[in-house]
């Protein structure tokens, strides 16, 4: 008995010592999706190509994706010497989900991947699946067309316009001028 009186001693402490604790902290959130960019063509390479994204190199390697980051950027194609496209596109990124209680983490967004498609008779891209086509090489459009797609993980926005030296100065570096 004495020596039950010890244990008791010794380890009823330890039962009224501990406690349940419930952990209702978030987990984290989950990864941003990364961008992606690339130039690209089907009949004919363009004569050059230039944007002021920091992440496209000038005439960059047709049919690569470049990782980029979220904005609205400039871009000039020429179809010729004289010739050529210009106008914007926006990048967007997909947010990764909040974390959850108990600590579980959040979902990652998905990557976004836009290929413009850079040909002599209008630009057009590809975005999973989707294909637009602009622009007649016979006429110079004096408005310029939107394409725009908000679905899901789908985001993108291109205005475009056909222009020719004579009507209009390039933003294109000076040394690709001839």
């Amino acid at each position: 008995m004495k020596k039950f009186r010890i244990i008791l001693a010794l380890i009823a402490p330890l039962f009224f010592t501990s406690c349940i604790i419930v952990d209702n902290t978030p987990g984290p959130n989950g990864r941003d999706g990364r961008a992606y960019f690339g130039v690209d063509y089907e009949h004919r390479a363009p004569y050059s190509y230039w944007d002021d994204n920091n992440a496209v190199p000038f005439n960059p390697i047709l049919g690569e994706y470049y990782h980029t980051y979220p904005g609205v950027y400039e871009f000039e194609y020429f179809i010729n010497r004289e010739d050529y496209y210009y106008g914007t596109y926006e990048v967007w990124t997909n947010r990764g989900g909040i974390g959850g209680s108990h600590g579980e983490p959040g979902y990652d967004g998905s990557d976004t991947f836009l290929m413009l498609i850079c040909d002599p008779d209008g630009f057009h891209e590809h975005a999973s699946g989707y294909r637009g086509v602009v622009g007649e090489s016979s006429e110079i459009s004096k408005e310029p067309i939107v394409i725009e797609r908000k679905f899901g993980n789908e985001n993108y926005k291109i205005t475009i316009q056909k222009a020719n030296v004579k009507t209009r100065k390039a933003n294109t570096p000076k040394y690709i001028e001839g």
